[in-house]
């Protein structure tokens, strides 16, 4: 039959084997909740980032495109005038030579009825006449000359005004947004399973047991070791006991050994 001590002692141990286990099974859970808190907060957190990273992506590209709709209206604007004012001085230098060209019609129209008004005939007449005409036709040559030089540098610089208005649209180019990537969720741990633990408990029990025996064996072995013990005092006076009365001792005086 087991000691009460061997017993104690079996079941301090188990006992405190198996809290260990326990408490390490409730410690692995909050480890493990605790790093699942920490990477759900970090991709949480990863998520906000990228997001507003988007979000002002999205807003220089829009701040651009408000830029260049800008710089396309006063391009626009600019071209427009620019073209409307090389209309506008090729009119007034096309009206100045039709109006040369009259001036210098009606010149040779006078001439030509002055000379006929004389009444003169001959080859002289007919050469003044003919030579008003030629004058009046080399002056319609040159001033239609000019007119064509005129018309060719105005499309030239139509063409200019032209390549100034793409080059200050080319001026703004469109924002390019920087591509945002979505943080990658985490692999969240799995919660530790329990079965370790409960075989960890179940070791420690068993330890308990074993302690528990080894106590009791190791206690057995210990009385069986102790020497005989020594038979107990009697009253040899009174008779009672297994006791002796050796000579020497007074008669009636109790004697113990």
């Amino acid at each position: 039959m087991c000691e009460p001590v061997s017993i104690t002692l079996g079941v301090l141990t188990a006992g405190l084997g198996i809290a260990q286990s326990v408490a390490s099974y409730q410690q692995a859970q909050e480890n493990v909740t605790t790093a699942n808190a920490q990477a759900e907060q970090s991709y949480r957190f990863q998520q906000t980032q990228a997001a507003s990273a988007r979000a002002f992506e999205q807003l220089k590209a829009q701040q651009q495109a408000a830029i260049m709709e800008q710089n396309r209206y006063l391009a626009d604007r600019a071209y427009e005038s620019d073209i409307s004012q090389l209309n506008l001085r090729l009119m007034q230098e096309q009206e100045a030579a039709a109006q040369k060209q009259r001036e210098a019609s009606l010149a040779a129209q006078r001439g030509i009825g002055e000379v006929k008004a004389t009444g003169r005939l001959g080859m002289t007449v007919d050469n003044l006449i003919a030579d008003y005409y030629r004058q009046q036709a080399a002056f319609d040559y040159a001033t239609e000359r000019n007119m064509a030089f005129t018309t060719s540098q105005t499309q030239m610089q139509k063409m200019g005004a032209a390549a100034q208005r793409g080059s200050r649209l080319a001026s703004q180019q469109p924002y390019l947004e920087q591509p945002i990537i979505d943080p990658i969720e985490p692999i969240y741990q799995s919660a530790p399973s329990a079965t370790p633990y409960i075989l960890q408990g179940a070791s420690a029990a068993l330890g308990g047991i074993t302690t528990g025996l080894s106590s009791a064996s190791a206690i057995g072995k210990l009385k069986a070791a102790q020497p005989p013990g020594l038979p107990k005092l009697t009253d040899i006076s009174t008779g009672k006991g297994p006791g002796i009365n050796p000579a020497g001792y007074a008669a009636g005086a109790p004697k113990f050994f």
